[in-house]
């Protein structure tokens, strides 16, 4: 679980801590950071779980660093990010720091410090040196390495680092997610163990977690909830090693079946068989824990207010939901407790947040609209 996060000069977050339980809400104006606080959590898991490398070009590779814009040419300019996290994993408490440099907009970023400690004790350092831990028998050991590549996902855990593979887990688990039904893919040719931002390969994610009996039994379950004419999800051959999604529904009649593919269904139910997925995987264990930006779009308030409700009911110090929703159902289930406001004073100051501070007698959501939440 993510219990905490400190990013700085990464877009408008600029000394910017957020604390985080097992469940919370992420409201504000467009504009107020939100979405950046879910793309520092994102970069961070990319580069710990070797996803991702500085200077790259792939999907998940950091081509550059984005600093914070109103300090260019500043006194206050700097050329380094700096990132912390903090999490729980099997009764352990770890914290991970990892600061970026880009001297300049030709040069290719490189990380110049990085750290892991568990229970207080640390397991590695590096610099732009290289990388050092300590052996079992108190003796140090380490190695060079290449700048753009982040030491976590490069070391191999063994012995006396039993402990860096819980931490490597726990961010492998972290799912960061912003659903686009439009984008998913049709057909799927070949397994994915993990979803991409946009939910693009959801069929692929499907053939890998349906090999596990349990979650493809959680899944039907939970939409069946929602849709009492389904009968199951199957996939089915659709061309050399490619797969399709296939929904067999009752018919109306009562008599057989009308077997819907996943892409002649609606936007929102697409999505909604996204975040029931996500669902099954947390109450399952394929995940432990989940960042969801705008769960509510293109899904109605009839199919959401059952998956918040049931998705909050598997929620304890093992398994935890992150969302960022401006929707008045979300935000009424979330509260004072579990809500978290962002906001910015103007378009060059940084990204704030505090607690809702609901007056009396108003919902969250009317509080919101007023902009009354915060101090």
């Amino acid at each position: 679980m993510i219990t905490r996060l400190y990013a700085n000069n990464f877009r408008c977050l600029v000394a910017f801590e957020a604390e985080f339980g097992s469940f919370g809400v992420l409201c504000g104006p467009n504009g107020s950071g939100k979405s950046s606080v879910f793309d520092a959590l994102r970069l961070i898991r990319n580069l710990g779980t070797g996803d991702g490398v500085l200077g790259g070009d792939r999907d998940h590779d950091v081509p550059y660093l984005e600093f914070t814009n109103w300090q260019k040419g500043t006194a206050q300019e700097s050329t380094t990010q700096e990132f912390e996290l903090g999490l729980t994993s099997g009764g352990l408490t770890f914290e991970y720091v990892i600061h970026i440099e880009q001297k300049a907009e030709f040069e290719k970023p490189r990380i110049v410090k990085e750290q892991a400690t568990c229970d207080g004790t640390k397991l590695f350092e590096r610099d732009l040196e290289g990388v050092s831990f300590k052996r079992p028998d108190g003796s140090h050991a380490g190695f060079p390495l290449d700048w753009r590549q982040a030491a976590l996902a490069s070391i191999q855990p063994r012995g006396s680092l039993s402990e860096m593979a819980k931490l490597q887990e726990a961010i492998a688990r972290l799912l960061i997610l912003r659903p686009n039904p439009r984008g998913m893919e049709r057909e799927s040719k070949a397994e994915s163990k993990r979803p991409d931002l946009y939910l693009t390969g959801l069929t692929s994610w499907y053939r890998s977690l349906s090999q596990d009996l349990d979650w493809t039994i959680a899944l039907r379950d939970s939409l069946k909830e929602v849709w009492p004419d389904l009968q199951s999800l199957r996939l089915v051959d659709a061309g050399r090693n490619t797969k399709a999604l296939q929904l067999p529904f009752d018919k109306a009649s009562g008599a057989g079946t009308c077997e819907l593919f996943f892409e002649q269904l609606s936007d929102g139910e697409k999505a909604l068989i996204g975040l029931y997925m996500v669902r099954a995987a947390l109450a399952t264990g394929a995940a432990h824990t989940v960042f969801i930006d705008e769960p509510d779009n293109y899904v109605g308030l009839p199919e959401l207010q059952p998956w918040v409700l049931s998705l909050r009911e598997l929620l304890d110090d093992k398994h935890q939901a992150i969302l960022i929703t401006h929707h008045p159902e979300v935000l009424s289930s979330a509260g004072q407790d579990h809500g978290r406001y962002l906001w910015r004073d103007n378009h060059t100051s940084p990204t704030r947040i505090g607690p809702l501070k609901i007056p009396e007698g108003l919902s969250p959501a009317e509080a919101i609209a007023r902009g009354w939440v915060h101090a």
